[in-house]
C-alpha cells in the first residue's frame, strides 16, 4: 500500500469516527428532547397521538390503514438534525426511526417532517 493510499484510508477512518461522534451527540440531544415530553390525544382526531413539551408539538403519530407515520416538527427537530448534525434526509429518517423504536418503543413507523 502506498503512502497516499494509507493517507486516504486514515482519512476514511477519521470521517467514520466523526460521523459516529455526531450520531452519539444527536442521540443525547434527542433523549433530552424526550425528557418531559407529554402525550396528548385529541378526541376529535383519535388516529393521532401528539407529543408535546412546553406547549409546542414536537411529534405527531398518525395511525391510518395499518401504517404509522411519525411526523416531526420541522423547526424543532428535523431542521436541527439537518443543520447542526449535518444529516441528510435519509439519515434523518433512519435516525428518527431508530430513536423512536428505542426510546418510545414504537416499531414500524415512517418518519417525516411537518411545518407548523
Amino acid at each position: 500500500m502506498t503512502t497516499e493510499q494509507k493517507i486516504q484510508e486514515l482519512e476514511k477512518q477519521i470521517e467514520s469516527l466523526k460521523k459516529e461522534s455526531k450520531k452519539n451527540e444527536a442521540e443525547q440531544w434527542f433523549k433530552s428532547l424526550l425528557n418531559g415530553i407529554e402525550i396528548r390525544i385529541n378526541d376529535n382526531n383519535p388516529n393521532s397521538v401528539y407529543y408535546e413539551k412546553n406547549g409546542k408539538i414536537f411529534f405527531e403519530l398518525i395511525q391510518n390503514s395499518g401504517k404509522r407515520y411519525f411526523w416531526c416538527n420541522y423547526k424543532l427537530v428535523w431542521n436541527i438534525l439537518r443543520d447542526k448534525y449535518k444529516f441528510n434526509y435519509d439519515e434523518i429518517q433512519a435516525f428518527i426511526k431508530s430513536m423512536v423504536e428505542q426510546y418510545l418503543k414504537l416499531g414500524a413507523v415512517i418518519p417525516n417532517k411537518f411545518i407548523p
